[in-house]
């Protein structure tokens, strides 16, 4: 199975040094990937631009993560419609992640159902303006929050600070196992392992994706803005249904009138 090794920044992350970010290995394979934090609720992260800008310079690609705090179907269609806005200014490698872990939002206590509800309203919109997503949850929400039809729809990116194998498989496509740090960084729980990243200036959350994102999404012309395209032909009624099959083929929607 493919390894690909990356890290997550955000506006905890002030001192990246990208180059040598890029330059770094991660449990001896190389940085490929960062997820940015996009955005959390209606906000754009503080350092979003910087962080986006410093990994495309330096050859590392980009996905991004946006952390949810919408609390019932409207608010969830809301903020998906905000950062759909806030996605077209970018141009993202790696997945969108609908980042699931918000406390205030877990103290309501809605149940499994109403959770599930809640993601698929936000992951809907996203899917519609043609973006890649994940679900970046951990076990516990697996368990208790999110229905299993739910959890079968999305890719999952696992948050689990095991350092090694998770303790059970959850079918995850991404894997965040550790955060590493310092010992100092660690006693603070700034971090959850010891271990360096070169670049990294600090803390750094590591992941593993299994699936080589960059390509497939390129490939499936996936987080790039849907152009609707439209054309007209005349042609003779023996040729219509011939065109309306090579057409619909392609994707189009054919109408037809008599002139």
């Amino acid at each position: 199975m493919a390894k690909y090794m990356g890290v997550d920044l955000s506006y905890c992350n002030t001192n990246v040094d990208y180059k040598k970010l890029k330059a770094g290995k991660i449990d001896g394979g190389a940085v490929k990937f960062a997820m940015l934090r996009t955005s959390y609720g209606c906000k754009k992260d503080t350092l979003l631009d910087k962080h986006y800008a410093g990994c495309k310079s330096a050859g590392i690609y980009v996905g991004g993560y946006h952390w949810l705090k919408a609390q019932n179907l409207t608010q969830a269609r809301q903020e998906a419609e905000w950062l759909c806005n806030l996605l077209k200014g970018y141009a993202f490698d790696y997945p969108i992640a609908l980042d699931f872990e918000d406390s205030a939002l877990f103290a309501l206590k809605l149940g499994k159902e109403k959770y599930s509800a809640i993601i698929d309203a936000f992951m809907a919109v996203l899917e519609k303006n043609n973006y890649y997503v994940v679900l970046y949850t951990n076990p516990d929400s697996i368990a208790n929050r999110i229905t299993d039809t739910t959890l079968k729809k999305y890719d999952l990116w696992l948050a689990h600070w095991t350092h090694g194998k998770p303790a059970a498989s959850y079918g995850q496509t991404m894997w965040q196992y550790a955060a590493y740090g310092t010992a100092a960084e660690v006693a603070k729980k700034y971090a959850t392992d010891v271990g360096t990243v070169n670049g990294s200036g600090g803390a750094i959350d590591v992941d593993i994706s299994y699936v080589g994102y960059a390509s497939k999404i390129k490939k499936f012309g996936k987080n790039a803005p849907l152009i609707t395209v439209t054309a007209s032909k005349t042609v003779t009624s023996a040729e219509l249904a011939k065109i309306k099959t090579q057409l619909t083929s392609l994707g189009f929607t054919v109408t037809s009138e008599s002139t």
